[in-house]
């Protein structure tokens, strides 16, 4: 009889310790799985912190870009052609009254009645080179409405208008 105790409590410490290796195991896993999850989660928070960053940074370089085109509008249809070439330091000519940059070479020449027309920004973006921003302007005598380029380089300075292609 104490034999089979003997052997009944040798088995049930046999059976105890390699279910506590399974839990320890198991524990294991999930502490494993807790601990990457964690890291997950931190380079996640780090990569929104970025994202807002950039979204900080993209719309301040929008509003620039936006108030630049908006002013050297305001030149163009004010006739302040001097000033626009002192304050943005940019080259054009005017020729039947239409404004060319002569960059790039397929560029049409911008007319300077459609400066004083209503746009509205059609896109923006940024690149290693600079920034470009697309507008729409409406002719509102014809009733038409005409794409518009502002390129600025990657200082921000005003490059020229690209109103179509040769």
């Amino acid at each position: 009889m104490k034999r089979i105790w003997a052997f009944a409590f040798i088995l049930l410490f046999v059976v105890g310790c390699s279910n506590d290796d399974k839990l320890n195991q198991t524990v294991k896993k999930y502490e494993n799985k807790i601990e990457n999850q964690e890291k997950e989660i931190q380079e996640l928070k780090e990569e929104n912190e970025q994202l807002k960053t950039d979204i900080a940074e993209y719309s301040s370089y929008l509003q620039v870009a936006d108030r630049q085109s908006r002013n050297i509008m305001g030149y163009i249809s004010d006739g302040k052609f001097e000033e626009l070439k002192k304050e943005y330091n940019v080259e054009f000519n005017l020729k039947d009254d239409k404004i060319d940059f002569g960059v790039p070479e397929s560029n049409l020449p911008f007319p300077i009645k459609l400066a004083g027309y209503p746009m509205h920004i059609a896109s923006f973006s940024m690149h290693p080179d600079g920034v470009d921003i697309n507008y729409f302007i409406y002719d509102l005598e014809k009733e038409e409405s005409h794409l518009i380029n502002m390129s600025f380089d990657k200082d921000r300075e005003f490059e020229f208008i690209f109103f179509g292609g040769r």
